[in-house]
């Protein structure tokens, strides 16, 4: 990748409520093409700390290669169980979300969702997935760019556009208002 500072990914794992679509088998395709595009990437959680995947975790086939990658990958399982508080979270400091498992009003005052919005707000990309029962009104997607995905292939489409996305957008020459 060009330049001094890496592009970094925040993922978030919406782990509030029913969190059934928050599975290793859905972050693994995009922390793996954003870590293989020498991006940092940042694991998040509403609360921090280990969220709780550990029967994903125990099962001893997963078809998915990435998923495999993942559980036989001591630093990203390390990544995993020190999420970071939504709360510790300074979106100045990224290039793009990630958003694995948030269903409902995206527009809420707290939780997942405002983080989320902060990012549209501050005109940056976000990917949804797998964006079931999303509610993007009555702002939309405000300055930023929403991807989302509802597929077994959202996950990885997804990554890709937004990978796309945010190095055209590190690339591109500073324009004069």
């Amino acid at each position: 990748m060009d330049g001094d500072i890496p592009i970094r990914f925040l993922i978030v794992l919406a782990m509030d409520g029913d969190s059934s679509e928050v599975r290793i088998s859905r972050l693994a395709p995009a922390y793996y093409l954003f870590r293989d595009a020498h991006a940092e990437v940042v694991l998040a959680t509403p609360s921090g700390g280990f969220p709780d995947l550990t029967s994903e975790l125990r099962q001893t086939t997963h078809p998915e290669p990435s998923t495999r990658r993942f559980l036989d990958d001591r630093a990203a399982r390390d990544d995993l169980a020190d999420t970071l508080h939504l709360g510790q979270i300074v979106t100045e400091d990224f290039d793009a979300a990630f958003c694995i498992g948030l269903s409902g009003p995206l527009w809420l005052a707290d939780g997942v969702a405002a983080t989320i919005r902060t990012f549209l707000t501050l005109g940056k990309p976000v990917a949804i997935v797998p964006g079931k029962h999303l509610d993007i009104t009555p702002e939309g997607a405000s300055a930023g760019l929403l991807i989302l995905g509802d597929s077994e292939s959202s996950t990885l489409l997804s990554a890709h556009a937004l990978l796309k996305v945010a190095l055209e957008r590190r690339n591109a020459p500073a324009t004069a208002n």
